[in-house]
């Protein structure tokens, strides 16, 4: 891979484990800088000991993202440790089976506040920063890690998918406030992911791979400036991953 984000900085929410550690890798093995926001410190110092072996700066930051002022204090941090802040990804997000009628409504909440609300502060917080590195000939982006539960709907999942959704029109209108000035912004809709959860419904090798939804990020950072990918939905090649209820 081509080190194509060199002296770039990235914030990566969610970074521990899953899409976000693979994010995470990839964005290192492209030369960028990271900032690194989980909530499990222990699995966060595995993900950056794994990303500076790329010869990147890391620096972990142990975030409650449903507590916005945590989100402020670590754009913050990020601009202070490289002089700037050059991508987003928002790939942190919660989530839980149950129906409309029997939800949890703490749940809800924390759903909203963790899988839309952070997104939407940790972007306005972030845009300033990035607007400003792509003034001075840096790549710039906006990345929201979103689930096919953003694209369609399903019993037990009202709480999810109406956060996802949000995501998706926020994506959009982020997109239209800053293409002019060469940022990229895209939502990333993966089904079923091999994230450790699915061992009760599927082989690991029949989702999605974390990796695969890092190359579609990847994809995006690297587009043509005369083109933004703004929506991507990846499904897994396997017909029994697309059998299961719950495309997520």
């Amino acid at each position: 891979m081509t080190r194509f984000l060199e002296n770039h900085a990235a914030l990566v929410t969610g970074a521990s484990r899953g899409i976000g550690r693979a994010v995470a890798l990839m964005l290192a093995q492209a030369g960028c800088n990271l900032a690194l926001l989980a909530r499990h410190t222990d699995a966060l110092r595995e993900t950056q000991a794994a990303c500076t072996s790329f010869g990147v700066h890391v620096l972990p930051l142990t975030v409650d993202l449903a507590e916005c002022n945590m989100i402020a204090a670590a754009v913050d941090a990020c601009v202070e440790a490289f002089g700037g802040l050059n991508v987003l990804i928002n790939n942190a997000g919660v989530h839980q089976f149950a129906s409309a009628v029997d939800a949890d409504l703490e749940v809800w909440d924390r759903m909203v506040n963790v899988n839309l609300r952070a997104a939407m502060h940790a972007t306005r917080l972030a845009l300033p920063h990035i607007l400003a590195g792509t003034r001075n000939g840096r790549r710039g982006g906006v990345i929201f890690i979103s689930s096919l539960g953003g694209k369609f709907t399903a019993p037990t999942n009202a709480g999810y998918a109406a956060t996802k959704h949000a995501l998706t029109g926020f994506g959009g209108s982020v997109f239209e406030d800053v293409r002019d000035a060469g940022v990229k912004v895209c939502t990333i809709y993966p089904g079923w992911t091999n994230t450790g959860l699915l061992a009760d419904w599927l082989k690991p090798e029949e989702a999605i791979q974390p990796e695969d939804v890092a190359e579609a990020v990847r994809f995006v950072l690297a587009s043509a400036s005369t083109v933004c990918p703004t929506e991507i939905v990846l499904q897994p090649q396997s017909s029994r991953a697309a059998r299961l209820l719950m495309p997520t």
